[in-house]
């Protein structure tokens, strides 16, 4: 054991020796060791009560450093007081938000109301006979054109003209019998009650004959109205009664169309307001027509209410049954349209950020209506107004902005 102690007392010997003929400390000596020995120093300076100066250490080229006590380069601050990287020449804060604006414009809505309706013949008639028979003969065809009083088909009337003539020769016999007893009367042969009942034989044998005539007139059908004749459904030899339908008529020559408009439309619309009509089977055409009829009331389960409108059909290219496309204009109201983009929500309901002189204002908005490409709200704006589209995000009110055609 005491070789081992010999040895090791010898080996630290000949480390002192050599320490103490190189006292010089080598160049690339950790500079860590270098700024201890620089804190140590002010240490014992700041426990000696005195003021201490930055340190001083090589930077390895002979140029002295100041250092931060953490071995990172100093910062100087600006006039802010915020610190900033020394060299850097900007004083601190953030700069204006970059933002993309759209122009405020105006839209018109509720100017004009599009409506779908059905067409039907000013006046449409199914003709029946106004008696039982058969039926001898129909003198019209489907398509035809016919006046009012045209006669239309025929029934078996043998019997109705037996009873005519009849009639007829029973009102002559009367009239025969009331003519003698007056001149007898006059020539004081007959008496008065005579020459009365004579009378009432007569008008009763004309009233038979009246009706005899009537019921001739029933055995033969007429056209009530002018207009087209419509498909006939019985043949000759087809028996008909009073409730079967002949033939239908249609006075086409100005069409009605029936529609419905929103109750929103009930006290702007009024009669003779000029009107557009577009048949969908005829869309290349525009007819021209007027409001000829405002329903009374609103129909509670649709929240509609009824109108018809009279269109001119003089070059009879429209039919009953056709359906239009309706187009009423009215006065309509303004409101300002702004970009989709631009409208916010929060806590308090929608709104918009106002540009003015390089400045943002909030300015609350109510939607009327959403379109493809606007909005329209109502808002304290007017046309021409700068709002802010895009870079929406860190806007404040007051914030200082510029504006920009591209994105933010």
């Amino acid at each position: 054991m005491w070789k081992l102690g010999s040895l090791a007392l010898v080996v630290g010997l000949a480390v002192f020796m050599w320490f103490r003929m190189n006292p010089a400390q080598p160049t690339d000596a950790p500079q860590s060791l270098t700024l201890q020995a620089v804190a140590n120093t002010d240490s014992a300076n700041q426990a000696a009560g005195g003021r201490t100066k930055p340190a001083q250490t090589g930077d390895g080229e002979g140029r002295p450093t100041t250092g931060n006590g953490s071995g990172k380069p100093a910062q100087t601050t600006g006039g802010s007081g915020r610190s900033s990287p020394a060299g850097s020449g900007k004083p601190g804060g953030r700069p204006p938000a970059l933002v993309v604006t759209s122009t405020v414009t105006t839209a018109l809505i509720n100017d004009r109301l599009k409506a779908i309706g059905s067409g039907t013949a000013v006046a449409s008639v199914s003709v029946v006979p106004l008696s039982s028979g058969i039926l001898t003969e129909v003198l019209v065809t489907a398509g035809q054109r016919v006046q009012s009083g045209d006669i239309l088909a025929l029934l078996e009337n043998e019997s109705e003209l037996i009873a005519r003539d009849r009639a007829s020769r029973a009102a002559t016999d009367a009239a025969t019998d009331a003519a003698r007893l007056t001149k007898l009367y006059q020539s004081n042969t007959s008496t008065e009650v005579e020459l009365n009942r004579a009378k009432a034989s007569l008008a009763d044998a004309e009233l038979g004959l009246r009706e005899a005539e009537l019921k001739l007139t029933r055995r033969t059908v007429t056209a009530p109205i002018s207009g087209m004749v419509g498909l006939i459904p019985v043949d000759k030899g087809n028996y008909v009664t009073t409730q079967t339908e002949l033939i239908t008529i249609d006075d086409r020559s100005t069409i009605i169309v029936e529609f419905w408009i929103p109750e929103t439309f009930a006290n702007q619309i009024s009669l003779n307001q000029p009107i557009d009509a577009i048949a969908l089977a005829d869309p290349g055409k525009t007819y021209k027509g007027t409001v000829s009829g405002i329903g009374s009331r609103i129909e509670t389960d649709s929240r509609t209410l009824p109108v018809q409108a009279r269109l001119d059909n003089s070059s009879d290219r429209l039919r009953p049954g056709m359906s239009f496309e309706l187009t009423l204009k009215f006065a309509g109201q303004e409101y300002p349209a702004i970009d989709p983009l631009s409208v916010q929500w929060d806590s308090n309901g929608s709104y918009i950020w106002r540009v003015v002189e390089g400045k943002v204002q909030r300015v609350s908005v109510t939607i009327i209506q959403r379109n493809p490409e606007s909005v329209l709200v109502n808002a304290d704006i007017a046309t021409g107004e700068s709002i802010v589209r895009e870079g929406l995000i860190s806007l404040r009110p007051g914030a200082s902005v510029r504006t920009g055609n591209g994105r933010p």
